[in-house]
This record gives structure tokens, C-alpha cells and sequence, in this order.
């Protein structure tokens, strides 16, 4: 980017919203003196406050892309790459490019399918007002796919879309130009456009299974081309030198101490710190969690506040109850909704993504991953195996998936769910979760078949539920943005 590359927290909120933008610019969205957003319509479109919308401006205006007039329309002064494909950059990540276009290829048509049928159907359509601006192939084709995200109503969702646009920029678009020529590369993106509204407009009315199809063979051309792109490009070969992609769901000041409560919580009701024993000491919990010991008594005065735990002077912090259902609605008074409607978004993003994600990565699970998922679910006690079975699973995908950006997703995404333990009525509250006997049943026959396809669709099935479940505590405890995460029913049969 002519070496002009603003510094900054590279997982900042104003980072993200600048290479999106700049990403935006370079792919020719503001073009045909199309008007280039204000900051208040950048804050609302990226579901983000004024001052990191304005910040991020700023950054492109510093590296060279905008001129911000005062009364006027900003104007673009240069796109970030004369050629893309010919830069360090590409070459840099071209590599894990590959790695991300297969990722992209297989949870894709679910999330986009997710979207179109249970989404908010306000974001799904291209409006009549934007088509002119968005009258070049390239350009409705990408609005498409984030009103798909849009439509989700998750922002843990929309943050991994916009982490790997940035990290795309205009490749995709470039390497199609490149492989086909203009005139065939235009014909294909109109092609597909139209195809994907067909979808859309047919979502609610054909069986999932049909939508789904049509939306595999898309992906499949699309990225096909691509990818043989990819395999042949000369990129950087030595390790050390690649620019790998790396998502981070959670930008900008977070409350570690709401973080690490939650974290103890669980361990306690886990037992590793059994009730009636004393937790570390502070500076030792501290050094546990790489954080100061100030976060730390922070952490244990919030601990003390939902009842878990009694300090004592002199003494130290003992733990004096496991958390039950009443726990619910001490958090709701004591956290903020945001951290509580993020933990709801990654058991989306989970049952959204988890049924193509196990069928790829099964083959690779160790025999020990496959008997350690076979033994969770054959836990008697409902709710340790349902736990057991979620972390069995997830933590095989992540040691043994061969795709990088998978095992990536997947380790965010229990960063979440460990934490989010203690929300999940199976955990807290008092009954078994729905139809568990089946499910238990079928992972110990899909594990000792080695059915992939078996286990795939059960875990789908199990994180559904957790999914509802914890939907309907959020509301029952008045968390109103849990209303704005799409999903009333079951996902998919199918």
C-alpha cells in the first residue's frame, strides 16, 4: 500500500472498519462518483460507535485513499495497490489465502442458508435505491453475501466476514479477472448474482435441502477458479515470512475481570475448585491468567457479589457455592448485555457451521479424539456429558481439522463457549436437555461406526439446542438484544 500503512492495534475496531473500507476502495465500490459513506453511516453499517468510525477515516486519510471535506462529500484520491496480484502483500498471504478460500468453500452456503431462512428478510434484498451504485457484477455480488451476515444478527458472525474480507481485499475479485478476462468474469459474477436471488426469494418456500444444493454449486465454481489460481501463483513459501489469518471476534476495551469470573465459575462448578476449598491466591490467579493483580481482585470482588465465593481476611477466598439456575439472573445484574449476547453468537456460529465442518475434518480425528467424544456422551450425568460432548468435539476439530482458518474459528469460538458454561440452562438449570438419550445414542453409534455424516448431523442437532435453550434464558431474563440473533426453530433437516 505505497508503504503507507497506518499503525495500529491490528484488532482494533478502527483497523478493521480502515482495511474493509480500503479493501471497498481498491475493489472500485466507490467509483462512477458513487458517494463514500459519512461516519455516522459507517458506525451504524459496522455496528460500532462514532469515534472508531471516525478514527478509521482518519486512517485512510492519512494513508493517502480519502480526502475528508468538511460540508462535502469525501473524495477518493487513489485505490491501496496499483495491481494487486503483484504485490508483497498478496504474495505474503497467498498461502494462507488458500487455506481460507476452502474454509470459505465449506461453511458458506450453511451460513448463507442460515441467513435467507431464518434471518431478518429487511437485509437479504439489494435495495432498488442501491443497485445503481452496485450495477457492477463484482460489487452486488459482495453486498449480497454480507447481507447474509447482515441478516444473521450476529456481530461475532459479521466480524469473522469482515476480518476475511480484509485480509481477501480485492483478490477474489482480481484473480477472477485475471483467470477468465473481463468480459467472461462479469458474466460469471452476473450469473451467480442471479442464482444467489433466486435463493434468496425461493429460501422460505423450497425444502433446505434443494437451497442448500444450489448454494454448494455456486460456492463450488466460484472458489473453484479461484483456488486453481491460488495452487499455481508463486507466493512466499518460507513459514516465517507468511501473513496468516487470524480472526478476532472481539475488538476494542473488553471487562477481562467479567471474563475471568465467568471462567472461575465454571471451574467450580467443574470441581477444580471444589466448594468449601480455598481459590489461589490473587497473584497467583494472576499469573494463572496473564493479567494484573489489580484485574484480579476486580475479578474476585464481582466473584463475591454473585455469592460463589467468601474472602476472608487474613484468610483468603473460599469458595462457598456452585452455581444454579438463581446464578442467571445475578449475572444479568452484574455484566454487561453485550458479553452475554456474545456468548448466544458463537453457539450460532457453532450450529450453523459445525454439520460441513465435522464431515471434512472426521477423517483426520485420532482414534483416541473419536473414543474421547464415544466416552462424553456415555457420561450418565446429562449435564457433564452434554459439556463433555461440546468440548470433545470442538477441541478434536481444532488439534486435527486440516484447515488452518477452521481450527482457528473453532478455538475463538470455545474461547466463547467455555466461558459461556455457566449461561447454558443444561449447565444451571434443573432439566435434561431435550431428546438427549437419542443424541447420546447416536454419537457413541456414529463413533464406533466411524459415520461422519451421523456424527456431523447429531452434534448439529445437540448444538441447535443449546443454541434455543440459551436464546430463551437470555429472554427470560430480559437480555433484549438476544431477540435480534436470528433463530426461533430448529436449523436444517436435511
Amino acid at each position: 500500500m505505497k508503504g503507507r500503512r497506518p499503525m495500529s492495534n491490528s484488532n482494533s475496531r478502527e483497523r478493521t472498519i480502515y482495511r474493509s473500507l480500503a479493501g471497498k476502495i481498491q475493489l472500485g465500490f466507490y467509483d462512477n462518483e458513487t458517494r463514500f459513506p459519512s461516519a455516522k453511516e459507517i458506525a451504524s453499517q459496522y455496528q460500532v460507535s462514532y469515534c472508531p468510525a471516525q478514527r478509521a477515516l482518519k486512517m485512510l486519510e492519512q494513508g493517502g485513499l480519502i480526502k475528508l471535506c468538511r460540508g462535502k462529500s469525501t473524495a477518493i484520491l487513489d485505490k491501496p495497490y496499483r495491481d494487486y496480484l503483484e504485490s508483497p502483500v498478496f504474495k505474503q498471504r497467498a498461502h494462507s489465502l488458500l487455506d481460507v478460500i476452502r474454509t470459505l468453500n465449506l461453511i458458506l452456503p450453511d451460513l448463507c442458508l442460515y441467513g435467507m431462512i431464518h434471518g431478518d428478510s429487511r437485509h437479504l434484498s439489494v435495495q432498488p435505491g442501491d443497485r445503481k451504485a452496485l450495477s457492477i457484477p463484482g460489487r452486488y455480488l459482495y453486498q449480497q453475501f454480507e447481507n447474509s451476515f447482515l441478516a444473521l444478527g450476529s456481530r461475532t458472525a459479521l466480524s469473522l466476514y469482515y476480518d476475511i474480507s480484509s485480509f481477501a481485499e480485492s483478490a477474489l475479485l482480481d484473480i477472477l479477472y485475471s483467470k477468465l478476462g473481463s468480459s467472461k468474469a462479469d458474466d460469471l459474477m452476473t450469473d451467480v448474482s442471479a442464482e444467489y436471488d433466486y435463493c434468496v426469494r425461493n429460501s422460505r418456500a423450497l425444502p433446505p435441502v434443494r437451497i442448500r444444493q444450489r448454494l454448494e454449486h455456486l460456492s463450488g465454481i466460484f472458489y473453484g477458479i479461484i483456488e486453481s489460481y491460488l495452487l499455481e501463483v508463486p507466493g512466499i513459501t518460507a513459514p516465517g515470512q507468511r501473513e496468516v489469518f487470524s480472526w478476532a471476534p472481539r475488538k476494542g476495551r473488553t471487562r477481562y475481570c467479567d471474563t475471568l469470573a465467568i471462567n472461575i465459575v465454571c471451574k467450580i462448578n467443574q470441581g477444580v475448585y471444589p466448594v468449601g476449598t480455598l481459590l489461589p491466591s490473587g497473584s497467583a490467579l494472576a499469573d494463572i491468567y496473564h493479567v494484573s493483580e489489580i484485574t484480579m481482585r476486580r475479578t474476585i470482588h464481582l466473584l463475591n457479589q454473585l455469592g460463589v465465593v467468601k474472602t476472608l481476611n487474613g484468610i483468603g477466598t473460599r469458595v462457598i457455592s456452585a452455581s444454579g439456575p438463581e446464578l442467571l439472573y445475578k449475572i444479568r445484574e452484574l455484566m454487561m448485555e453485550d458479553h452475554l449476547r456474545g456468548f448466544l453468537e458463537a453457539l450460532q456460529l457453532l450450529a450453523v457451521t459445525c454439520e460441513p465442518v465435522i464431515m471434512h475434518s472426521f477423517p483426520y480425528f485420532s482414534q483416541e479424539a473419536v473414543d474421547s467424544i464415544a466416552m462424553a456422551a456415555s457420561v450418565p450425568d446429562t449435564k457433564e456429558s452434554t459439556t463433555a460432548v461440546l468440548n470433545a468435539v470442538m477441541q478434536a476439530v481444532i488439534r486435527f481439522c486440516p484447515l488452518m482458518t477452521i481450527r482457528d474459528i473453532y478455538r475463538k469460538i470455545t474461547l466463547f463457549l467455555s466461558e459461556g458454561n455457566v449461561l447454558r440452562p443444561e449447565v444451571t438449570g434443573p432439566g435434561p436437555v431435550s431428546g438427549w438419550n437419542m443424541i447420546s445414542h447416536r454419537i457413541q453409534e456414529s463413533c464406533a461406526a466411524k459415520d461422519s455424516a451421523l456424527l456431523a448431523g447429531t452434534f448439529r442437532l445437540l448444538s441447535e439446542r443449546a443454541f434455543l435453550s440459551t436464546k430463551h434464558a437470555l429472554l427470560e431474563l430480559g437480555i433484549s438484544q438476544a431477540e435480534e440473533v436470528a433463530g426461533e426453530t430448529f436449523l436444517i433437516s436435511g
